[in-house]
């Protein structure tokens, strides 16, 4: 049988050809890649559509394509009919916002005793908490009235507050950080517009005292995108500074009429429709290691927010890392 070897100038053009495949740029991969990180969803997005109807919401925001929750209190169940409801829907609950010091009502304060807290984690099925907004000292309560303007109310506050103030607002954190470590249980805090403002009678921001004055192995960050970009910070430049300490993100987006403020007031915008540099985000946020994100949607909200969940989450599957 006659063998026909390839000539030495095919073979050429095969190697030189193989060498150019090698080294053509590969298209960016998705960051939320299937299989890879979920993205997750704050179901204080969907509290009334929760209160309404759990199931029907859960199993909708489940064919969207979210996998994990992070909750804002129990939705009215108790925690083992809310981990039936997840089970259901076949979502992960991932982490929950605890308040220290409520000024509304909460099934679980951070007050309460941490065994009970660890006991509902267990059967929820979350290892992190998350506290949702600062506590103040006893001489500076927060109280709502009928009416009240809660943003304006916490800003006569923290207008209020001092150095020494915010420093034992540092020691709260690492006390529950560490009472809950010992419960297996991770513990972390959560932004708002405020803390980006400025520390009475001392120096630097208040998230700066907070992170330079809080224990690493006992309290996270759980950066607010949205929060950071309505108060003029930019998320990917802060998570850089202080890479280590955040470890979670809730993401949401900003409208351009957005004016920068530290009151927490923002023109939300569904998520790759407003200000925000979503590439350069989320390259900051894999360089720093962040393994947990959720969306939340702020109101008003312009569509029936499931729309606009899909929306957010659809554009966030495409998305790429810079």
């Amino acid at each position: 049988m006659l063998e026909l070897k390839p000539s030495r100038r095919a073979v050429l053009a095969g190697g030189l050809a193989g060498l150019m495949s090698a080294c053509a740029p590969r298209p960016p991969a998705a960051f939320f890649a299937p299989g890879g990180r979920p993205i997750g969803l704050q179901l204080y997005s969907v509290a009334k559509e929760a209160g309404a109807d759990l199931d029907g919401t859960l199993a909708a925001i489940a064919a969207i394509g979210y996998r994990t929750v992070e909750l804002a209190g129990y939705v009215g169940k108790t925690p083992k009919d809310l981990r039936a409801a997840l089970d259901r829907a076949g979502l992960r609950c991932a982490s929950a916002h605890v308040p220290g010091k409520p000024f509304r009502p909460a099934p679980r304060t951070l007050d309460d005793d941490p065994a009970v807290l660890a006991e509902e984690a267990h059967i929820l099925g979350f290892d992190t908490v998350i506290m949702p907004l600062f506590v103040t000292p006893e001489r500076l309560p927060i109280v709502l009235n009928p009416g009240d303007d809660v943003r304006r109310v916490v800003g006569d506050v923290v207008a209020q507050m001092r150095q020494d103030d915010w420093l034992g607002m540092a020691d709260y954190m690492n006390a529950k950080g560490a009472a809950l470590k010992k419960r297996g249980l991770k513990f972390g805090f959560h932004n708002h517009g405020t803390e980006f403002g400025p520390v009475q009678g001392g120096e630097g921001s208040i998230m700066e005292l907070l992170i330079a004055n809080t224990d690493p192995a006992l309290v996270s960050f759980q950066l607010d995108c949205g929060w950071a970009v309505s108060a003029g910070v930019d998320p990917a430049a802060f998570i850089k500074k202080h890479e280590g300490r955040i470890r979670a993100l809730h993401l949401k987006d900003v409208a351009a009429t957005n004016v920068p403020n530290l009151e927490s007031r923002m023109d939300p915008a569904e998520i790759g429709k407003g200000v925000t540099d979503w590439r350069a985000l989320l390259a900051a946020a894999r360089e720093a290691g962040i393994e947990n994100y959720f969306v939340e949607q702020e109101a008003p909200y312009l569509r029936p927010v499931l729309d606009t969940l899909r929306d957010n989450f659809n554009y966030l599957s495409a998305v790429d890392a810079a």
